[in-house]
């Protein structure tokens, strides 16, 4: 099994267990340590590290006391989902779903959103191209936390296991080319259904 789908598997499962415990107190103490993540460095905040690390792959683990590359993307996406998550039922508005609702395809639902705004489109192609171009996992968890609660703000979900995947492949300039290219498509291709639909 590859690097991807380690930290996919990952993320998919601790996601699956804080949504079976988000009606419990250690669930909601959890969802709410997690988003206080936000914005931080793994390492920065303690409480997050019996949370992140018992059952995360050992290969993932640092040896420096420099956070991986596999431990900055378990730690961005599961506190951008605490994020996205808060104040929605996770039952009923889960805003983590298995389908394949990568960031392109989130990024035109949002933009689909501003229904009647010509500059919409511009925008949301700003905002990816802002994450294209971020220096570092930290500029680019900044975008991103930016576009998290602008998805949360119209209860538009994503799949976060995607997300760490292509995050984890963002690291690498080939494989930035590709997940670049894969938002785009993504994208592109849920707007050219909506036109083809509306012929």
């Amino acid at each position: 099994m590859g690097k991807r789908a380690k930290i996919e598997n990952f993320v998919g499962s601790k996601i699956r267990m804080l949504q079976a415990e988000a009606d419990f107190g250690g669930g909601k103490a959890m969802l709410a340590n997690l988003r206080r993540g936000v914005g931080h460095e793994p390492g920065d905040i303690p409480q997050l590290l019996g949370i992140l690390l018992p059952d995360m792959p050992e290969e993932f683990w640092s040896e420096n006391g420099i956070a991986t590359k596999e431990e900055w993307v378990c730690y961005t996406a599961l506190t951008l989902y605490a994020l996205h998550q808060q104040g929605c039922d996770v039952k009923n508005q889960p805003m983590h779903i298995d389908e394949e609702i990568g960031l392109g395809k989130a990024l035109y639902g949002l933009m689909a959103s501003y229904e009647g705004d010509p500059n919409a489109e511009q925008r949301i192609l700003q905002k990816m191209r802002t994450l294209a171009t971020s220096a570092d996992q930290r500029e680019l968890s900044h975008h991103l936390r930016g576009i998290v609660q602008l998805l949360k703000s119209k209860g538009i979900s994503l799949n976060y296991k995607r997300l760490a995947g292509d995050l984890y492949e963002m690291q690498f300039p080939e494989g930035k080319r590709r997940v670049c290219l894969r938002w785009g498509q993504d994208f592109y291709w849920e707007q050219k259904k909506r036109e083809e639909k509306n012929i």
